[in-house]
C-alpha cells in the first residue's frame, strides 16, 4: 500500500482535531476541579435570579433573609459539588479498569440520578424560602419579570433556530 505523506498528515490533523473537540469541550467546564465551572454557575446565578431580586425593590431586612437563605444554599451546593467531583472520579475509574463491572456502573448512575434529584429539590426549596420573603406586591412584579424573561428566551432560541437553519442551507 503506497500511503502519500500528504494522506499521512491528513490522518494525522483529522485524528487530533477529534480528539482535541471533546478535550477542549471538557476542559472548559472542568477546569481546576470544577472551579471554573462553578464560577460559572455563580455567574450566571448572579444575573439570573438575584438580577430579579434587584429588580424588586427589597428592604433591608429583606435583604439580610435572603443573604442567610442564600448562604446556606451556598453551603450545601459546596458539599454537593465534592460529592459530585468524587463521584465522577468514580465513574471515571470504572472506564479505565481491564474489564466493565455493570453491577457498580448501575449502582453509580443510581446515586447520581439521586444526588441531581437531591439538588433540584434543595434549590426549589431555597426558590421557595425567598418567595415566602416577598410582599404580595413583590410577588406579582416578580410574576411579571418571570415572563417577560421566558419570552426573552423564547425569542432568542426562535432567533438562534433561524440563524441555524439559515445557515445549513
Amino acid at each position: 500500500m503506497n500511503v502519500s505523506k500528504l494522506t499521512i498528515q491528513k490522518m494525522i490533523a483529522v485524528t487530533a482535531m477529534a480528539m482535541a473537540i471533546p478535550m477542549s469541550a471538557y476542559a472548559g467546564h472542568h477546569e481546576e476541579g470544577g472551579k471554573k465551572q462553578h464560577s460559572e454557575m455563580r455567574h450566571h446565578h448572579k444575573h439570573g435570579g438575584m438580577g430579579m431580586l434587584k429588580q424588586l425593590d427589597l428592604t433591608e431586612a429583606q435583604q439580610a433573609q435572603v443573604k442567610q437563605i442564600m448562604d446556606t444554599q451556598r453551603s450545601n451546593m459546596k458539599a454537593a459539588m465534592k460529592d459530585r467531583r468524587a463521584h465522577r472520579e468514580e465513574m471515571k475509574s470504572i472506564v479505565e479498569q481491564d474489564t466493565f463491572d455493570a453491577a457498580k456502573a448501575e449502582r453509580l448512575i443510581a446515586q447520581q440520578q439521586e444526588q441531581e434529584r437531591a439538588t433540584k429539590l434543595s434549590m426549589l426549596r431555597t426558590q421557595h424560602e425567598i418567595y415566602k420573603v416577598l410582599t404580595p406586591e413583590q410577588r406579582e412584579k416578580a410574576k411579571v419579570i418571570r415572563a417577560e424573561w421566558k419570552e426573552k428566551m423564547k425569542d432568542r432560541y426562535n432567533k438562534r433556530k433561524a440563524d441555524n437553519a439559515s445557515n445549513a442551507m
